[in-house]
């Protein structure tokens, strides 16, 4: 999927209280519930899953930053995103828990102790992550033009279904993680704040989905 929340657009500042942290971990426990709901719903939907969850999950993503000064816009933006990004990866959870239920769980449990890293990462070490994002940008923008390609070169689909693509994939959105999580503890936005813990918590709601993605695909090489 690889879309993710435009960050770059805003300047930020130091002195972030501790309530955005505990307001974004509010909202994205929130929003991964309504994701869960919608991947579970998901085959009630049939073909139109994949469809419906692509327009949820990127207009999603770019209405919700658009929406940060109000915190209940931004949250039904991010709503929207949850519920597109279920509906994406549904039909996914559900043909690995009915044929390979073991590499799902594994899957899940790797996802959580990356998670677990990229947080204590941040907590052990006060240095701004954030200065990682142009790298971790080409390296997205680079996954991008892979995954592109593969589609109108059909040599290209062993590339991404390649051990070494899908580890660089874990690798940037690991990254992705360390940097958000760094903003949510280091930083604040010049920008009015009412609606920045719903953006943080979209954005890192994005980075746990894609790197869940990434890790099945890593998993079942």
């Amino acid at each position: 999927m690889f879309n993710r929340s435009p960050y770059g657009a805003y300047q930020i500042a130091e002195g972030v209280d501790g309530a955005l942290m505990g307001r974004t971990l509010g909202y994205l426990a929130l929003l991964l519930a309504i994701l869960a709901v919608a991947a579970g719903i998901s085959p009630a939907f049939g073909g139109w899953s994949l469809w419906l969850g692509i327009i949820g999950a990127f207009l999603g993503t770019i209405m919700v930053s658009r929406n940060i000064a109000s915190a209940g816009r931004a949250l039904t933006w991010g709503t929207i995103v949850a519920i597109g990004m279920g509906l994406l990866i549904g039909p996914v959870v559900w043909t690995v828990a009915l044929t390979q239920p073991t590499l799902l769980w594994s899957t899940l449990g790797t996802l959580v102790i990356a998670v677990l890293f990229s947080a204590l990462l941040v907590s052990w070490i006060p240095w701004d992550f954030t200065r990682l994002m142009p790298l971790l940008f080409l390296g997205l923008i680079m996954l991008l033009v892979t995954s592109l390609l593969s589609w109108i070169i059909p040599g290209m689909t062993g590339v991404v279904m390649s051990r070494a693509y899908n580890l660089i994939g874990v690798l940037i959105f690991i990254g992705y993680l360390i940097v958000d999580f760094s903003i949510m503890r280091f930083r604040g936005r010049v920008i009015p704040l009412e609606g920045a813990p719903v953006v943080l918590a979209v954005s890192i709601l994005v980075d746990i989905v894609n790197l869940f993605l990434f890790l099945l695909r890593l998993g079942r090489r």
